[in-house]
């Protein structure tokens, strides 16, 4: 008799081993493969008695790793073992926050067409320019609505949950609510610093006080590489042109 090996069982079993214990992506976890009399070979996450009963696969722990809950608002335990759970599957998960590139030239533009809507939407409502919507945006999260900070940053603008909480969003893991705080947030430090784009994108970064003090651009490194790198992106977009929808924002979610 010829062994019949199903593959669909593998993922199944590994599928239903995360969805019944998620918690299990931090534990050792042990997939066995059994051939039966019949020739089918199954995949358990217990030994099966018997000489045809072998370890298949082990998936180690994650070690050191801390998820950060320090934050008050309800949604924040749900969304963020939800996003930290993806991420881990995916492998996008490192330390206290989720990494996210924008290697993938293709994907980064579908993402941005995606966005393109809401951000035209809320970028006209608060009366700020939609090429520098598009620049931070990629800037803080490369268009990852899944984007998690160590320091707690949420979302594709990377909404703290105090800015979250001052901008009236209950949702920040939501990417239309997150645009529509991200672009008010900007809009007044734009107001805050009379028109200047540097000042109010190095705000953003490391907050109005900052700018305040220094009377300018902050001497920090991140927040000048931030503040070049955006006003380069926003360059780039009002020569280049906006890019255009091609998908729902609903199909992101």
């Amino acid at each position: 008799m010829n062994m019949l090996i199903k593959y669909k069982p593998i993922f199944l079993s590994v599928s239903l081993i995360f969805i019944l214990n998620p918690s299990c992506i931090f534990a050792d976890t042990r997939v066995y493969s059994h051939q039966g009399d019949d020739g089918i070979m199954t995949f358990t996450g217990k030994r099966i008695k018997g000489k045809n009963s072998k370890l298949f696969k082990r998936f180690k722990p994650y070690k050191n790793r801390k998820i950060v809950l320090n934050i008050k608002p309800s949604w924040r335990k749900k969304n963020v073992r939800r996003t930290l759970y993806k991420s881990v599957v995916k492998g996008q998960y490192k330390g206290n926050g989720i990494i996210h590139g924008c290697s993938n030239k293709a994907h980064l533009l579908s993402k941005a067409r995606a966005y393109a809507p809401t951000i035209r939407l809320y970028a006209k409502n608060y009366e700020v320019e939609e090429e520098l919507i598009h620049a931070i945006v990629k800037q803080e999260s490369c268009f990852n609505e899944r984007a998690h900070s160590r320091a707690g940053a949420m979302g594709l603008m990377q909404l703290m949950p105090g800015t979250a909480d001052m901008m009236k969003i209950s949702d920040p893991w939501d990417p239309e609510q997150n645009i529509e705080g991200g672009t008010k947030y900007i809009a007044r430090m734009l107001r805050l610093f009379k028109g200047n784009k540097r000042w109010a994108i190095a705000a953003y970064n490391a907050g109005p006080g900052k700018v305040k003090k220094y009377r300018g651009i902050p001497p920090y490194r991140e927040t000048k590489n931030y503040v070049k790198k955006v006003m380069a992106e926003y360059y780039h977009l009002k020569k280049q042109g906006l890019p255009h929808s091609l998908y729902s924002l609903a199909s992101l979610r």
